[in-house]
């Protein structure tokens, strides 16, 4: 494999500061023991442009093997990158590593998710809810950028607009599958900034704050 591995891409908004640092102060650490395979390209934006194009610009600047999301609000658990990089190194190299995700909503669990290509699309089997991939999965970067995050309309979910265009390329394709849960989505209805700021374009910026780590860029269009 390359020298970067995998590049983990982080779209942040100045008012949800606490909550990157947060992320950053759990994730960051994790990098250290792989020696620059993997890296965090994160975007500092104020609204515009829309989440979508931001997450394009995301993975169309990264060069690694490998990418995935993380949103700023949510967290990871103190193994995560250690997991995922055992899963990228498995013979055969995978196409998309699945795993298990906690929803929670207000701070509350509310239900697992698993992630993985077992599953023919996002729905319920079995009595749990499942996805066959999403956004936040490491994927090969050129499976990834063969779809566009940006909608024609305003409002449309930008991670399932995605995940139409690239679920056909992902059918049959290897799998590495680690049966555990790594990822924390932690969902707040009353405090969706990215909704707000796309109907509120111009959110106040505040000072972009340096990050000392040698794996850590902010991406250059980055407010």
């Amino acid at each position: 494999m390359s020298e970067s591995t995998w590049t983990i891409l982080v779209p942040t908004v100045a008012p949800r500061a606490e909550k990157f640092e947060r992320l950053l102060g759990i994730l960051l650490p994790q990098l250290d023991a792989h020696g620059g395979r993997v890296r965090v390209l994160a975007y500092l934006n104020h609204g515009v442009p829309v989440l979508g194009a931001i997450r394009d610009r995301l993975v169309d600047t990264a060069t690694s093997n490998y990418v995935s999301f993380i949103d700023d609000d949510d967290t990871v658990v103190p193994d995560f990158v250690d997991r995922i990089v055992a899963a990228l190194d498995s013979t055969p190299p995978p196409d998309h590593v699945g795993f298990r995700l906690e929803y929670i909503v207000n701070g509350v669990h509310e239900q697992y998710v698993d992630h993985s290509l077992r599953w023919p699309r996002w729905g319920r089997y079995d009595g749990m809810l499942c996805r066959d991939f999403t956004h936040v999965d490491p994927i090969r970067r050129e499976i990834v950028a063969a779809g566009r995050f940006e909608t024609m309309r305003p409002g449309w979910a930008e991670d399932r607009h995605w995940v139409k265009q690239v679920r056909g390329m992902l059918r049959g394709r290897i799998e590495a599958y680690v049966d555990d849960v790594l990822y924390h989505y932690r969902y707040s209805p009353e405090n969706s900034m990215w909704t707000r700021a796309v109907a509120n374009a111009g959110i106040p910026l505040g000072e972009r704050k340096p990050v000392e780590h040698p794996y850590f860029a902010w991406h250059p269009d980055s407010d």
